[in-house]
């Protein structure tokens, strides 16, 4: 009974507090790999949940401790026995999935972009994304606010120009300036909210086709490398094959617009590095 008062009460505090102020009282922050990050958001237990904002993957922010290391992650989930709608019609592929977070997290890191954050399937309330928690983390406008973008580099134009890219690889249509963080002591971008993407289709959107591509070379060759084998390995249990299939012709279209613009203006404009 006391166990069960105390937990009540850790998450009463949590979601009383506001999220910026949580942090203070949490382990002090510190860079570590993916693979130990993905192994605490594994393995941590959760000591705190707080209800955020409404939306078909029921958004929440979770508080986890492992070992006296307390972290927040972002976690969501569509309950199983969520009757389908028009836009999660039985056998085909979800328009609004948690599943997608994770496909977009393992498709970041097999392009060596380092964009998204780490992102695990946890069951917690029901199987669902666990989403690591970039902490100190702010939209352009938060910045702009706090007067923190004076001077702001030209690496964030080089992040954005990539992250164009993979929208369009993802077929992520619903990028809003929201779901685009800066940590603003390093300038590093962070992309959140990739639950709408991977639909079954060959578009590439216009905000990637309509302008000058800009990417690292390294880039190029892992969007080469790209297969239907490797794809489905990577993604398996997130995403169908027509889901790869689809991802693959995407593609395509991108390193035709890239050998394009290539020709067009040259290596030295296209490429980054």
């Amino acid at each position: 009974m006391r166990i069960q008062f105390e937990r009540r009460a850790c998450i009463a505090v949590l979601m009383s507090m506001p999220l910026w102020l949580t942090t203070a009282a949490m382990a002090e922050e510190i860079d570590i790999s993916d693979e130990a990050m993905e192994s605490f958001l594994l393995n941590a237990e959760v000591v705190g949940i707080q209800q955020m904002l409404p939306g078909s993957t029921y958004p929440m922010a979770v508080e986890l401790e492992l070992h006296g290391t307390v972290r927040r992650a972002a976690y969501k989930y569509r309950p199983a026995d969520l009757a389908p709608t028009e836009d999660t019609v039985i056998g085909e592929p979800l328009a609004d999935s948690y599943l997608y977070e994770v496909a977009a997290y393992r498709i970041d890191r097999e392009l060596g972009l380092g964009l998204v954050p780490v992102s695990v399937i946890r069951d917690i309330h029901a199987e669902g994304a666990l989403i690591e928690w970039i902490e100190n983390a702010m939209t352009e406008e938060e910045l702009r606010q706090a007067g923190d973008n004076q001077g702001v580099p030209e690496s964030l134009a080089r992040q954005k120009a990539v992250m164009i890219l993979f929208d369009a690889l993802i077929l992520n249509k619903d990028r809003k300036s929201s779901d685009q963080l800066v940590t603003p002591e390093d300038w590093r971008l962070h992309l959140l909210d990739h639950s709408r993407s991977f639909q079954v289709s060959d578009e590439v959107p216009e905000a990637f086709l309509s302008r000058t591509v800009s990417l690292p070379r390294a880039l190029l060759h892992r969007l080469v490398q790209l297969n239907t084998e490797s794809l489905t390995e990577l993604l398996d249990g997130l995403v169908t094959a027509a889901q790869v299939e689809a991802m693959l012709r995407r593609r395509d279209r991108i390193l035709e617009k890239i050998a394009l613009d290539r020709e067009k203006y040259g290596d030295a404009v296209v490429f980054q590095d």
